[in-house]
């Protein structure tokens, strides 16, 4: 088990019903490892301090309930993985704990509500792009809407995420499967990363208990509450990183922004019903995503769900061949082979990038003719702290001399640990 491995199971150490062979892994790796030893005992005490500070008929020696292991498994992963919507991980730790309010109740009860839901279904309106990944924001974009539907049938999810004029994901409980008609039919397993960080939103329930911890966590954090006579509003106000790209290649980094989070309950179920993500930039509040309706407990047909068109599909990570050029791929930085995948496209010689470019086989002509006596030049690469990848910043040089400033995001969090083309293209 490596670093990253490790931080993606590290939440199943708080699950009681964890199998034998992963804690033991675990618990390996710690002993291995001073970094995740630390990570492990920083995320412990959060996960901590986040139980409830009356838990009624329940003595000091007992074991939680199933129902009670449910209710908070999902906070300590929200915890551990971020997920990029509401605060950053120092902001959850740098603060001494602060009282619980009534409005961190609601939210409280509002996980709990959502976590009881057999299946629902809601759209997304974000400010992105069609062709990017689920995880891409951009305050500058226009919105496009993103269609999610979720069945729970026994110990099993299946759902399905639909991007508008973009790509789609869908869970047959067992396997993942992402495609683009006519351009990418890739399948992986049931943990493949297809939706990053956006996979927050298949659980509701992570977006409340993130700000429910920043508000328990921080004093610099607030929530306004207010009601009508069928809703409770709760407004959550907390820092966040800024998604500028742009500033992240002139700084280096991203500065820290306001964010803004309208949650609107109704009252007779408690279920959470609308959604709004504001940032502040240069003082000016731009709404990011906003869910106007989630409908629970809807009639749903698992196999219209689950269908997926018949294609030749490909496994997420081409298999390198020879223990050689996996070691010379294994050893590239990210600037590296982003040059690399940009000339075999440009010369149209794709073998020298073929495991990069898995996504990419049906577009490669086109791509390569949009590229055609181009030059490439001016690498910068910068890692943004709500993408698993890095990006990479490079000036393009057309025929007729005009430069444009590109970005193309690749990625090694994968079995081989070699770097793939994620997008930017």
């Amino acid at each position: 088990m490596n670093c990253k491995e490790f931080k993606v199971k590290v939440v199943d150490l708080f699950d009681t019903t964890i199998d034998m062979q992963t804690q033991a892994e675990c618990k390996a790796h710690i002993a291995e490892c001073p970094d995740c030893k630390a990570y492990y005992e920083e995320l412990a005490e959060a996960f901590n301090a986040l139980q409830p500070q009356e838990v009624p008929a329940m003595s000091s020696v007992s074991k939680p309930t199933a129902k009670q292991r449910h209710l908070w498994r999902p906070i300590a992963a929200a915890a551990v993985f971020l997920l990029g919507f509401v605060i950053g991980w120092s902001h959850l730790f740098s603060m001494s704990a602060v009282a619980e309010t009534p409005s961190g109740i609601i939210f409280e009860q509002g996980i709990h509500s959502v976590q009881n839901v057999g299946s629902f279904q809601m759209t997304v309106y974000a400010r992105t792009t069609f062709n990017e990944n689920f995880a891409y924001f951009n305050p500058d974009s226009n919105f496009v809407s993103i269609n999610i539907a979720l069945l729970r049938q026994n110990d099993s999810v299946f759902y399905r995420v639909e991007k508008q004029g973009g790509r789609t994901i869908v869970c047959d409980g067992d396997a993942q499967y992402m495609w683009v008609p006519g351009i990418l039919y890739t399948k992986g397993s049931r943990q493949a990363n297809y939706l990053e960080n956006f996979a927050n939103l298949l659980y509701p329930e992570r977006i409340l208990a993130m700000q429910k911890s920043a508000i328990d966590f921080s004093n610099k954090n607030s929530v306004m509450r207010t009601e009508t006579d069928s809703t409770i509003v709760l407004i959550f106000k907390g820092m966040e990183k800024n998604r500028d790209l742009q500033q992240l290649l002139e700084k280096g980094e991203m500065d820290d922004c306001l964010v803004e989070v309208e949650n609107v309950f109704s009252k007779n179920d408690g279920l959470l019903r609308y959604v709004k993500l504001w940032i502040v930039r240069n003082r000016q509040k731009v709404l990011l995503m906003h869910i106007d309706d989630i409908r629970y407990n809807v009639m749903m047909n698992k196999n219209s769900l689950i269908q997926r068109p018949k294609a030749e599909w490909v496994e997420g990570v081409t298999t390198v061949d020879g223990e050689k050029r996996l070691g010379e791929l294994q050893n590239e930085t990210a600037t590296q082979a982003a040059q690399r995948i940009l000339n075999a496209i440009i010369s149209g010689q794709k073998d020298e990038a073929r495991e990069a470019l898995v996504y990419y086989q049906k577009v490669l002509p086109i791509l390569t003719n949009n590229f055609k006596d181009c030059k490439v030049t001016d690498f910068i690469e910068r890692r943004s702290i709500t993408y698993a990848g890095t990006i990479v910043y490079f000036t393009l040089t057309r025929s007729d001399s005009t430069q444009e400033q590109r970005h193309v995001a690749v990625r090694n969090d994968n079995e081989q640990h070699i770097w793939i083309l994620d997008g930017g293209l």
